[in-house]
């Protein structure tokens, strides 16, 4: 199942069924009702990413391909990178540099004819 990376179960607790275990109380109860919160935290925290950029907010610079440098116009002389002044990076345009997926026009969740 993809989401469940930035969580790593005990090889004991990955076979404890999570709802059977915090019937039962105890640790074993506790900790597994815990885990299955962070697990549903890292799935909903991937989901919220932006697409384009990962989560970082930024693109690599198009124009140096991210080495902060290029040719200048006469072909011969590395000059500082216009676009990105030099940092190899560009702000995303899809989430505004925030990292976190946004609404669009094409996103279902946004209902044209709602009340």
């Amino acid at each position: 199942e993809g989401g469940d990376e930035g969580v790593h179960l005990p090889k004991q607790l990955s076979q404890v069924d999570p709802i059977v275990a915090s019937f039962c109380g105890g640790a074993v109860g506790v900790i597994s009702a815990l885990l299955v919160v962070e697990v549903n935290n890292v799935k909903e925290a991937a989901r919220k990413r932006c697409l384009y950029c990962a989560g970082t907010g930024y693109l690599t610079c198009g124009t140096c391909a991210g080495q902060g440098i290029c040719a200048g116009e006469d072909g011969g002389e590395m000059n500082t990178c216009g676009t990105c002044k030099g940092t190899g990076k560009v702000s995303c345009p899809s989430c505004l540099c925030t990292g976190m997926a946004m609404a669009t026009e094409h996103d279902p969740r946004i209902d044209p004819f709602g009340e």
